[in-house]
């Protein structure tokens, strides 16, 4: 979830123009459940580093009005052509007008913009009793196990939004949540979680849009991927997932 100034790697940050397509095809949505609960129609949305626009679709099916701000244009071209309005921007950049939303989201991006000058112009951008929700998918494989997988390739990071270390995990959530109370929002958590099973191949190429992974030199990528596909043999992956939220109302 926050990889300490990883904002900073623009890089990466900007690396996943060059991987929409499978992005957008390859990166599991948010719970229904979890979008369920945190938006509601007519919201007037902001949703911000929006990808390919795959929240921001989600948000769009359950009647919100949606603009999202993406800084990669090979991404915001995807999310345009949803029907979705988009502004290319990065979040720091971005020029909000005087315009105040209802919810402002950030599905898998909030560690791409620096927390300390976020969290107090959000308070800025919500109207009162509106929400900032961060959401993050965990993807933890349960076969092959995490373990066997690392094992297999010292470029291998477990595909978990928040992080392969739990104490990480709870301790970034903990400040993060005392960062948003110590800027005058009321903070709430929830997980909702699901089991899937995925083809090795499907789930083999979901990692590599992980910047992580899709980064790396080629031929570690090639090594990586050999690597993980011996250990994963003709099994399908099964996935323990979830969606993460962080709710923070003004």
């Amino acid at each position: 979830m926050t990889e300490p100034d990883l904002h900073r790697d623009r890089r990466r940050a900007l690396s996943f123009g060059a991987i929409a397509d499978a992005y957008d095809a390859l990166r599991p949505r948010y719970s229904s459940v979890t979008v369920d609960a945190v938006c509601a129609a007519g919201d007037r949305v902001l949703d911000v580093g929006a990808g390919t626009g795959i929240l921001s679709r989600q948000l769009r099916s359950r009647g919100a009005s949606v603009l999202a701000v993406e800084p990669d244009p090979a991404m915001a071209e995807i999310v345009s052509g949803s029907g979705i309005p988009v502004e290319v921007a990065t979040f720091e950049d971005w020029d909000a007008a005087g315009r105040v939303f209802d919810l402002v989201t950030f599905g898998q991006s909030f560690h791409w913009v620096d927390a300390s000058a976020a969290i107090p112009r959000l308070a800025s951008l919500v109207s009162p009793g509106g929400r900032v929700v961060l959401l993050w998918n965990k993807l933890r494989p349960s076969r092959p196990s995490n373990d066997e997988l690392r094992s297999a390739s010292s470029d291998y990071v477990n595909v978990d939004a928040v992080s392969s270390d739990p104490t990480h995990a709870d301790f970034a959530l903990a400040e993060l949540s005392r960062r948003f109370a110590d800027a005058g929002f009321a903070v709430t958590q929830r997980e909702d979680s699901w089991v899937e099973t995925q083809p090795a191949d499907r789930w083999l190429d979901l990692i590599f849009t992980y910047s992580a992974h899709s980064t790396l030199p080629a031929e570690r990528r090639a090594a990586m991927r050999a690597a993980l596909a011996a250990v994963i043999g003709d099994d399908d992956v099964v996935i323990d997932a979830s969606t993460i939220a962080l709710i923070a109302t003004r």
